[in-house]
């Protein structure tokens, strides 16, 4: 498994560490595990999360209709 630091993170998807914040406080994103030095840590999951986040965008939903539609596919129903 790979891990990233923030700066990684968002580099890989193409957007700025606020904005993975931001998605964090809405709860987009889970809250990433930390390092010792507090350091926000982000695997695998947390990119393939983040790149399904900024897919729906493209194709137009919004925030909410994004985190409904993560929600859908955690429940196991979508």
């Amino acid at each position: 498994m790979a891990t990233f630091k923030i700066g990684a993170f968002a580099a890989a998807v193409g957007v700025r560490r606020d904005t993975i914040r931001y998605y964090e406080r809405t709860g987009l994103l889970p809250s990433p595990g930390r390092t010792g030095a507090g350091y926000r840590l982000y695997g695998d999951a947390d990119l393939l999360r983040l790149h399904f986040i900024r897919a729906a965008q493209e194709l137009g939903f919004t925030l909410a209709e994004t985190a409904d539609l993560l929600a859908l596919q955690a429940s196991g129903t979508a």
